[in-house]
């Protein structure tokens, strides 16, 4: 016969193995930490597959892009400055409205993808860089007379972006009238508008280079800034003023500040090397590269970014009271 205190002990053995049960699953997953992964020899890079220019599979399967070259200028240099051989890289393809997720559960090490940064996603998820500056722009079928200006979208006009964009949240709020389509993809976007299912698609302008790249009888860049000076979402907007900059960061995890400062380093020395010029003139031309050189200071203020997240705390002077 057992003792009388053998069952209270199994009891409480039991009691203790159900809350450590629930505390693991409370807990979750965690971020990945990227410079274990680069030092075990193999990473998990999130990045788009359908922006020509940017992050692009090609039919034998292989990614090409700026977005591409980057990721892979990092986590080369990343290694060597560890001592260690270059990693075995995983793409991952993530849709723009999955990256904080992805990031968070530890799907990935880092996202290189189009990633633009502001405060939403910076309270989410760490970021270095930017990296790229870009604005926002609209693309049209090429035969579209009746577009010429972000002014000619009213509520007859049908825009596409993607779910999750900072594209698609700058449209929601600026233009209320206009029909707003949303797709997981920007190419479905596109897609669309051939078909003449919608009037315009919207998003970076360095993504619409790309596309209309690719189909330069199908499509065309429409200039997409403030027409006039005005209060927008309380805020006052010089007419001439980009609807919206867009700067590109590598997501990674928030707290993993190791990692930022590593990936800050090989960005710079991405930039200094001139391989940096060299990509974004391979992946969007030489037209598209020198208008965003040119507008945005070059590769010397492209450098002096790096790691200045300062522009997250920066407003336009409020609208004044009537």
């Amino acid at each position: 016969m057992l003792p009388r205190s053998a069952p209270r002990r199994s009891a409480a053995t039991a009691l203790v193995t159900v809350l450590l049960a629930a505390l693991c699953a409370c807990s979750g997953p965690s971020p990945r930490n990227l410079l274990s992964s680069i030092d075990d020899g193999a990473v998990l890079i999130g990045v788009k597959v359908d922006q020509p220019g940017l992050g692009l599979r090609g039919p034998d399967g292989a990614l090409s892009g700026f977005d591409i070259d980057v990721a892979r200028y990092v986590i080369r240099t990343v290694a060597a400055s560890r001592g260690k051989a270059e990693p075995r890289i995983t793409w991952r393809e993530t849709p723009s409205s999955q990256r904080e997720q992805l990031i968070d559960n530890g799907e990935v090490d880092a996202v290189v993808a189009s990633y633009s940064i502001d405060g939403a996603r910076a309270g989410a998820v760490g970021f270095a860089g930017p990296y790229l500056v870009t604005r926002q722009g609209l693309l049209v079928r090429r035969d579209e007379s009746a577009i010429g200006t972000v002014s000619d979208l009213g509520r007859d006009r049908s825009l596409c972006s993607v779910t999750g964009s900072t594209s698609a949240r700058a449209v929601k709020t600026l233009l209320p009238g206009v029909r707003l389509v949303e797709f997981d993809t920007y190419s479905a976007c596109v897609d669309a508008l051939a078909r003449k299912n919608v009037d315009a698609v919207t998003t970076d302008e360095v993504i619409l280079a790309g596309f209309a790249a690719q189909r330069p009888t199908a499509f065309r860049l429409v200039d997409m800034s403030v027409p006039k000076d005005g209060c927008i979402d309380g805020r006052l907007r010089a007419a001439g003023a980009p609807f919206a900059v867009e700067r590109y960061g590598i997501g990674l995890g928030r707290d993993d500040s190791a990692a930022r400062e590593a990936v800050n380093a090989a960005l710079r020395s991405m930039l200094e090397s001139g391989e940096w010029e060299r990509s974004l003139r391979r992946a969007v031309g030489d037209e598209e590269a020198a208008r965003t050189l040119e507008r945005d200071g070059g590769a010397a203020e492209s450098l002096a970014r790096i790691g200045d997240l300062s522009f997250l705390s920066a407003t336009n002077s409020p609208c004044a009271a009537r």
